[in-house]
């Protein structure tokens, strides 16, 4: 049989996988990625959506489809304590907004996107069917058995489960994204010390049971069940007849063992207070909530995304939209090299960007979980509290920080602060950019939709010199690079020149966007010589040479 090849080859499935294979075929390229299991995973695993998810599902086309599929959830933004849900008046328990509505009102300003909830079950069905139409070669029931690597690509040996027929194909690169036990990060022999002991084992039940009339107008995202003898969290997947509901035991006393399906049903049913309620269990899921960052996130031509890079404990929900950031960064660095447009130098900038933003994130995230009670808690006491322990501001964990070193020129050497979002998301070299809403032929955008594939100057109203400039690298290099003049009555009417000033560029500087949205390089005012400053900038973050 013929060696196939690709340009990169992504092992791995789950979200992060098939974003990094979606947003490959938006650069243009045709990736091939291969599942062990027969399809997508019927867990809905997390539901929490941080806005850097939600801008790089906006950027590849597929926002209206993950408005849709979160839909269901749009009005469970709470959470409350009972004893058993059939049991409580639910129109008179005590209800905390998830998130809180000062997180909800921040993201509404600094993001085009919304907050709502989406179970990832079915954000990975959305990007399964959007790979599936850009011409991605999708292969489940297919594993990888091994791989070597040389100075010109990756030679993997792929395993197909329902044949049992090995063959090879040879990619130009290699993307792991197989999960915390990942199968690449093995074979490339980087470590990765997990912490495995920060809470009690659980079980994770996906259920169906019609619950939609017992909770209408009472819909929630989390129920915590405080009846002695059920305890646990249920967690709302569809508002309606699909649930999860999560146990913790004592592994002193007890085992997985000690949960067969008739004690599963049993909890079920009296944690939701309805002893003859009709329950279907769909699957059993033992799990524990664990952290860890691997040494290295790449080798050679490897490299690795997502929770093989990253294993986050769940409290914030900040480990899906991780993992999707780590696709976004690494696509566009990888497009960029295989069309020619950047020196290999640029993929090592993956490494310098994500690594220390998984160890801050994964550090974010056991923070509170150790002050649990903190993470919930709305009173200002406890804002001042979290502030005192350096539990940054959810926002900031998941928006707000930034690349101090890689594919950036200029970038401070720390964040001014972890409590204020928008302090962060001032145009600062390594930052995202700043959103703000601006018209362009007459349709409301906003700032992070002009990148697209590219790279985007955008320039204030007077920046003649660097909007000629910009004109012509794009014209002499074959760069993709947009060109936005954005002010008043410019071609991207903004009447207060507010994105001038959110952004610190004035009415004669300019901002380099690069494709993932993230500031590049900053010019605050007008330069002498605007095409050659412009091209040594690119040259540079691009790791070009003449």
């Amino acid at each position: 049989m013929p060696v196939e090849h690709v340009p990169v080859l992504i092992t791995g499935g789950s979200t992060v996988g098939l974003s990094t294979a979606v947003a490959l075929a938006q650069h243009g390229l045709r990736p091939m990625l291969v599942e062990r299991r027969d399809g997508t995973l019927i867990h809905p695993r997390a539901t929490g959506l941080h806005p850097p998810a939600r801008e790089f599902f906006r950027s590849t086309g597929l926002d209206a489809q993950m408005r849709e599929a979160s839909a269901v959830l749009a009005s469970s933004l709470t959470k409350f304590s009972v004893t058993t849900l059939a049991g409580d008046d639910l129109s008179k328990v005590e209800r905390i907004p998830t998130p809180p509505e000062d997180v909800v009102a921040a993201t509404l300003r600094i993001s085009p996107t919304d907050v709502n909830p989406c179970a990832q079950d079915q954000i990975d069905r959305v990007l399964l069917a959007a790979a599936a139409e850009r011409g991605v070669d999708v292969r489940f029931s297919t594993e990888l058995v091994s791989m070597t690597q040389d100075e010109s690509g990756v030679t993997a040996t792929l395993l197909n489960r329902a044949t049992d027929e090995r063959y090879t194909v040879r990619a130009d690169y290699l993307v792991g994204a197989d999960g915390s036990s990942s199968r690449v990060r093995e074979l490339l022999g980087i470590p990765m010390e997990i912490e495995d002991r920060l809470g009690n084992p659980m079980i994770h039940i996906l259920f169906d049971a019609d619950l939609g009339e017992l909770i209408r107008g009472n819909e929630f995202n989390f129920c915590e069940i405080r009846h002695p003898d059920y305890e646990g969290l249920l967690l709302s997947i569809n508002n309606r007849d699909r649930w999860v509901f999560h146990r913790s035991y004592d592994e002193t006393k007890e085992s997985v063992a000690d949960y067969p399906e008739e004690r599963c049903l049993e909890l079920i049913k009296g944690a939701i207070g309805l002893p003859d309620l009709p329950v279907k269990i769909l699957a059993m899921l033992p799990w524990r909530i664990s952290a860890g960052v691997a040494d290295a996130v790449r080798d050679g031509r490897v490299f690795l995304a997502g929770d093989a890079i990253h294993v986050i404990p769940p409290i914030g929900g900040f480990g899906m939209s991780t993992g999707i950031a780590d696709a976004y960064n690494l696509s566009w660095k990888l497009a960029m090299v295989l069309r020619g447009h950047a020196g290999p130098g640029l993929l090592d900038t993956y490494s310098q960007e994500r690594l220390p933003i998984a160890e801050f994130t994964r550090d974010q995230a056991v923070l509170r979980l150790r002050y649990m009670a903190l993470h919930w808690d709305p009173r200002p006491e406890a804002e001042q509290e979290r502030n005192m322990l350096r539990i940054a501001d959810p926002l900031v964990t998941s928006s707000g920080y930034q690349y101090t070193e890689g594919a950036v020129l200029g970038a401070r050497e720390e964040l001014p602060s972890l409590e204020d979002v928008e302090q962060n998301l001032d145009g600062s070299p390594g930052s995202r950019v700043p959103h703000v809403w601006v018209e362009r032929k007459g349709e409301k955008v906003s700032t992070l939709d002009l990148a697209g594939t590219g790279f985007a100057l955008l320039t204030g109203p007077d920046a003649t010199g660097w909007q000629q400039a910009g004109q012509a690298v794009a014209e002499h290099t074959g760069l993709p690079l947009g060109v936005y003049r954005i002010g008043p009555g410019a071609e991207i009417d903004d009447p207060g020149s507010r994105f001038a000033t959110v952004a610190g560029i004035g009415e004669e500087g300019a901002l380099l966007v690069r494709p993932d949205n993230f500031v590049a390089w900053r010019a605050t005012g007008a330069h002498p010589e605007p095409r050659e400053q412009l091209t040594g900038i690119l040259d540079a973050l691009l790791h070009r040479t003449a």
